[in-house]
């Protein structure tokens, strides 16, 4: 090839690039499309999130209800934040880890563990769960249902809701509030349909004073009480106490 030929060549060259240069478009924006499954995809991680949340939970109160079976008050109290609060039925309220950790050895004759011939029975049920908005604290509605006694001495039965309050540390959820109201506590003979209260839902209160006095007023067995729902009703009747907000499950 000529010297004219190949300077021909790479004029021609060097055209076809620029040409190729000129026709390129400009790289797109990301398309609505995209920020749409950006801001779907967080909004997915946010539901798993809160769902991750109502799960431990209620891992957390089952745990609650298997230690408290069992009478191993020191790892109950453990699951407790150290200004959390307990209060029992009509016993009134403690605050503070240390004094919750106290009340419920004196609930068990200040020993660990269950006697020999002994049983403490406390079924954690029906679980409502509602997160706050910023998924560091909530509220939890359950339902115990209690079979205890002691072997050849008493047998009794007890039933009542819990209206309980949760936080969030470090990202472990830990229980702030137990609030039990006992709605029966009767001679397994008999039953409720003979018998009422045994104890008035008074447990220890005479011998290990409270920090606070009962902090809503009712009766025993054969009164009834209706704790309030923190939750509204999901299908949008009224309820009589104002919802946490959030997520309920």
């Amino acid at each position: 090839m000529s010297r004219l030929h190949a300077l021909i060549a790479v004029l021609a060259t060097c055209l076809a690039i620029s040409a190729c240069t000129e026709q390129q478009e400009p790289v797109p924006e990301p398309s609505a499309d995209i920020s749409a499954l950006a801001a779907r995809l967080t909004a997915l991680q946010d539901r798993a999130q809160r769902l991750r949340d109502v799960n431990d939970i209620k891992r957390l109160q089952r745990a609650y209800g298997y230690y408290l079976d069992e009478a191993l008050w020191d790892d109950l109290a453990d699951l407790f934040t150290a200004n959390a609060t307990v209060e029992y039925a009509r016993d009134g309220l403690y605050r503070g880890r240390d004094r919750i950790r106290e009340y419920f050895y004196h609930l068990g004759g200040n020993q660990s563990g269950l006697s020999e011939g002994q049983l403490n029975e406390h079924f954690q049920l029906m679980p409502v769960i509602t997160l706050a908005e910023d998924g560091m604290s909530a509220k939890g509605r359950w339902r115990a249902v209690i079979l205890n006694g002691d072997l050849g001495e008493y047998a009794a039965w007890g039933e009542g809701p819990y209206e309980n309050e949760y936080a969030k540390e470090n990202g472990v959820w830990k229980i702030s509030k137990v609030r039990w109201y006992q709605t029966i506590m009767v001679p397994y003979a008999g039953a409720w349909g003979l018998n009422e209260d045994i104890n008035k839902g008074i447990y220890v209160s005479p011998q290990f004073p409270p920090d606070e006095p009962q902090t809503d007023s009712y009766g025993s067995w054969p009164e009834t009480f209706l704790p309030p729902f923190h939750f509204e009703n999901p299908v949008g009747r009224y309820q009589p106490a104002a919802s946490a907000g959030g997520e309920g499950q």
